[in-house]
């Protein structure tokens, strides 16, 4: 086993962090690694120290380009690469040494295209828990739609998985969006028609202030996710009927999601965007709390919200606590 693995790693205002990323995946047990820094415009030191790697170790390679968001660094990255496998790597996390040997391991174990593993989530310093853990295994790609919509073993997230190269010849990520993988995740489980699940923990997932799953709300970005559901409900009423009542929970937590975050940022005044978005949770409103996989604080608070009590208590919470 001596096939060339890609690795990708689009990288912006990051320079705090890029080193333990590169790091971890310089020292990967496995080594016959293509290493593709996508130097996406940064305004930091990011650049510098990309090109300080690359001078260290002739596995990487450094593109510079200009900023063009997160899909237009992945997909530069999958443009260039040379290895039969890819793998993305978020620039502000890191991987444990064995995570692409093991998930290359459980590919040609199970003879599929796509292998994922379990993360780790963190601060940077303290291990705060652990996500989308399974036991090893394979899944059908019905299996693994429903794992995935329901919130189970299995995400949508480019990264803490292995794909073989060809599952990205008629697919790339859409430039100028956020929620990028919620765009493409049921083409590729599609495409692989297998899934595998190497049963440990790999991936560090950083969640820190200014990252983008941190931005504020946007009216722009809502529209794009409600796309992306419009689209996911017509290809599994198309192809996979069995994955109906997981994709119902899946659209009404993106929702609810939606609906709590503009309360945070926008409150509950009578504005059009308030009013459709309490128009939308209300129509899936039983699938949500029918949920077994959303936790019992996250239905307090959607009661609240359908009680219209939230905003409120949002209020109350600040003045007591300094909460924002």
């Amino acid at each position: 086993m001596n096939e060339l693995v890609s690795v990708i790693v689009p990288i912006y205002g990051v320079e705090d962090y890029l080193s333990k990323c590169v790091d971890s995946i310089i020292n990967q047990a496995y080594k016959n690694l293509e290493i593709i820094l996508v130097d996406d415009g940064g305004k930091d030191k990011c650049p510098e120290i990309c090109d300080e790697y690359a001078g260290k170790d002739s596995r990487i390679k450094v593109i510079h380009k200009e900023n063009g968001g997160l899909s237009d660094a992945r997909n530069t990255g999958i443009d260039i690469a040379k290895g039969e496998y890819l793998v993305f790597i978020d620039s502000d996390d890191w991987v444990e040494t064995t995570m692409v040997e093991h998930l290359l391991d459980a590919c040609k174990k199970y003879n599929v295209k796509l292998a994922a593993c379990g993360r780790y989530i963190t601060d940077g310093t303290v291990i705060n828990g652990t996500a989308y853990e399974g036991t090893e295994g394979v899944y059908s790609s019905e299996e693994a739609l429903n794992e995935i919509l329901s919130g189970k073993s299995l995400d949508v997230a480019a990264w803490d998985k292995i794909y073989v190269r060809e599952l990205f010849d008629d697919i790339r990520y859409p430039v100028g969006e956020n929620n990028e993988d919620i765009a493409v995740f049921y083409k590729i489980v599609d495409a692989a028609g297998k899934v595998a699940h190497c049963g440990t923990n790999e991936y560090y997932y950083r969640s820190r202030p200014g990252s983008i799953t941190k931005l504020k709300y946007s009216i722009d970005a809502r529209k794009v996710i409600e796309k992306n559901l419009n689209s996911i409900e017509a290809f599994i009423a198309e192809k996979y009927q069995g994955c109906g009542k997981a994709f119902n929970r899946y659209k009404a937590v993106n929702i609810y999601a939606l609906l709590n975050k503009y309360i945070k940022c926008k409150g509950t005044g009578k504005a059009q965007e308030y009013e459709h978005l309490m128009a939308e949770f209300r129509k899936c409103r039983r699938d949500f709390f029918r949920d077994e996989q959303t936790p019992k604080k996250e239905k307090m608070i959607a009661s609240l919200i359908l009680l219209h009590l939230y905003d409120p208590y949002l209020r109350v919470k600040e003045k007591i606590k300094g909460y924002k």
